[in-house]
């Protein structure tokens, strides 16, 4: 019998610099896969084999700015690449991270102004070159705000041919930890491809957008 299921946790790539958090994504991705499989078996009125459970180790340990990202998964067997990158404003980094963002950006003007979830954006766009990968992070909405905006946005559209599939406006992001941080962000979908259809989110309504 043809097995219906066209996707699995073994296709899910992750890098996590934290050593404590990388078993504990890679337990979460396995419930999740185990859910979704049994969830499935509703949807299509089967019995689905999804024992033994299996862990895949596509969740690696590492500096996700320092590390070749094509050491983890070759860019020509991805899709997709979603992501929510640390909320660390300009002024806020700790000597690393200002560090890796000038890995990520060397000396161009103005790197000195950008938040942190930026760097993930030029290290993205490097790695999606020539490509038809679609991306989306969840970032600070101060990268679309300000002197920002063409610090970040110009090299990517002049050095890579980036165009914005979509966009979610800014919305306070809630923390769940006890001591809540309410930070603004937005969510930015990017890609060298561009789509037919564009849209705009905002408060629950979606906007289509000309290409």
């Amino acid at each position: 019998m043809k097995n219906p299921i066209k996707v699995s946790i073994s296709q899910f790539y992750g890098i996590e610099i934290n050593d404590f958090a990388v078993p504990v994504a890679r337990t979460a991705l396995w419930i999740a896969g185990s859910q979704m499989m049994k969830e499935t078996e509703d949807i299509v009125n089967m019995d689905l084999d999804f024992l033994p459970l299996e862990t895949y180790p596509n969740i690696v340990e590492g500096n996700a700015l320092r590390m070749d990202w094509e050491d983890v998964v070759p860019k020509n067997e991805l899709d997709f690449i979603m992501g929510n990158p640390p909320f660390v404003g300009a002024r806020m980094m700790a000597p690393p991270q200002k560090d890796d963002m000038y890995e990520v950006f060397g000396n161009i003007k103005g790197v000195g102004n950008l938040d942190f979830v930026s760097a993930w954006y030029m290290k993205a766009c490097d790695y999606i070159n020539q490509t038809n990968i679609q991306c989306a992070f969840v970032s600070t909405n101060s990268i679309a705000q300000g002197e920002q905006v063409a610090i970040l946005w110009q090299p990517l559209f002049e050095k890579y041919g980036i165009v914005i599939n979509f966009a979610y406006q800014s919305f306070v992001w809630d923390s769940e930890a006890s001591m809540k941080a309410h930070v603004h962000v937005v969510i930015i979908g990017f890609s060298q491809k561009e789509r037919h259809e564009k849209f705009i989110y905002s408060s629950g309504s979606r906007k289509e957008k000309a290409s």
